[in-house]
């Protein structure tokens, strides 16, 4: 395979240290298309230390998933995540202390209890904001539909169902974009800042109401659980994660239901009619959903990079990490690797048999939100092919799909017969 970027291995010869496998490239050079320096990563260096990320990335399926359900060697990395969210959070946390806070976020989002909301909350206000867009004919779905439901929906689960939807939108892309450029910008950065001061601001009242008067938001849950009667969990214990659950719930939903729409409208058998992929979604959706969602999600995960840390000396791929060593397991990469799908793994196909992919991460830390993600998802390409007849991407403009940490179709204009 053609190095993409003219890249090359630098090996320290007589070393097995995974970070004496270098391969020198630009992280800028990742954020309009990382798969063809991926698809060279696996072949040639699957295991490398990449100067511009501080760390060891690894990037076929097998050594991610070796790596990522070994916490006890692999324990989350706190350095990004505590600078921007603040320490303690549910990410950096391991053991007990992770257990414990887990367990009081875990209860809205448990499978049983999205089930029940299904309905009443998450169709419900797919439904409502697909239909203020129905008459348009066409939108820019990403910025008009999808990211305003999930921050909506979501946001409700959380408990902010008094906080309008600029503000969400601010909040999540403010903690977002603080998150995905790793420290080099402090513009950015001060952004990430004033997003959490101005969150903490609204949660000096909101979790004073919820302690005195509890009820089933994720918010009164960590406020709560685990806890004696009468005690509560000072915000400063919370802060962390709460602006993990703004990005990551926020975020998972309305970009794995922009990548599934792009995949399956983006086929060259999409156009209605011509009795492709996308024909199966306009005519039956509910049968469809489920799969399209999940293909969706290993072809352009919406998170492509977990962190990790060696607590202690470890051998993976067979090479050397010593303890502190900053590992990154490439969870875009491993959804593409062709010794998981064998059969062109870089297409999205509807039809590609089921097989477990690692969007949501891994083990203990396996992401708290996966199951509401993926309802979510499910209902609201239900409303929208059931609403906008001819259900099509926009002929007149481009989508645009952007990232490596984070990607997603960043814009998403589609049409529809109005």
């Amino acid at each position: 395979m053609t190095a993409p970027l003219a890249l090359h291995v630098d090996r320290t010869p007589g070393s097995d240290l995974a970070t004496d496998v270098v391969v020198d490239l630009s992280l800028e050079a990742l954020e309009a298309d990382p798969y063809p320096t991926y698809a060279w990563l696996r072949e040639n260096a699957p295991v490398a230390y990449v100067p511009a990320s501080g760390r060891v990335l690894v990037t076929t399926y097998a050594l991610c998933e070796q790596a990522g359900v070994d916490d006890t060697v692999f324990e989350p990395a706190k350095g990004i995540f505590n600078d921007v969210y603040g320490e303690p959070n549910v990410i950096s946390l391991n053991g007990s202390a992770h257990r414990d806070l887990r367990n009081a976020i875990n209860p809205p989002f448990r499978p049983r209890a999205v089930a029940g909301y299904r309905e009443t909350l998450l169709r419900a206000t797919a439904a409502r904001y697909v239909e203020a867009v129905a008459p348009l004919g066409r939108c820019e779905a990403t910025s008009a539909l999808l990211e305003p439901i999930s921050q909506r929906a979501v946001g409700d689960v959380l408990g902010f169902t008094d906080v309008d939807d600029a503000t969400l939108g601010r909040w999540f892309h403010d903690y977002a974009a603080y998150l995905v450029d790793f420290g080099r910008s402090s513009d950015v950065a001060e952004r990430g800042r004033r997003a959490k001061t101005d969150l903490l601001a609204y949660l000096d009242g909101r979790l004073g109401a919820l302690a005195a008067d509890p009820d089933d938001s994720a918010l009164s849950h960590m406020l709560h659980d685990g806890l004696p009667e009468g005690q509560v969990r000072p915000v400063e214990d919370l802060i962390g994660s709460i602006g993990v659950l703004v990005v990551g719930g926020f975020q998972e939903p309305a970009h794995g239901a922009a990548n599934a729409l792009l995949g399956v409208l983006g086929r060259p058998d999409a156009a209605p009619g011509a009795g492709g992929q996308a024909d199966r979604l306009r005519a039956e959706p509910a049968t469809w959903v489920a799969r399209c969602i999940e293909e969706g999600l290993r072809w352009l995960s919406p998170f492509g990079i977990t962190e990790k840390v060696t607590v202690s000396d470890a051998v993976l791929g067979g090479l050397r990490f010593p303890a502190g060593t900053e590992v990154g397991l490439m969870i875009g990469s491993a959804n593409r690797d062709p010794g998981r799908w064998p059969d062109r793994p870089d297409e999205f196909d509807l039809d590609r048999p089921a097989q477990a992919h690692v969007a949501f991460g891994y083990g203990t830390h396996f992401c708290i939100g996966h199951s509401v993600a993926k309802v979510l998802g499910q209902v609201v390409l239900e409303e929208m092919f059931a609403r906008l007849p001819n259900l099509r991407l926009d002929p007149d403009a481009e989508p645009v799909v952007h990232g490596w940490a984070t990607r997603g179709a960043t814009t998403l204009p589609l049409a529809w017969d109005a």
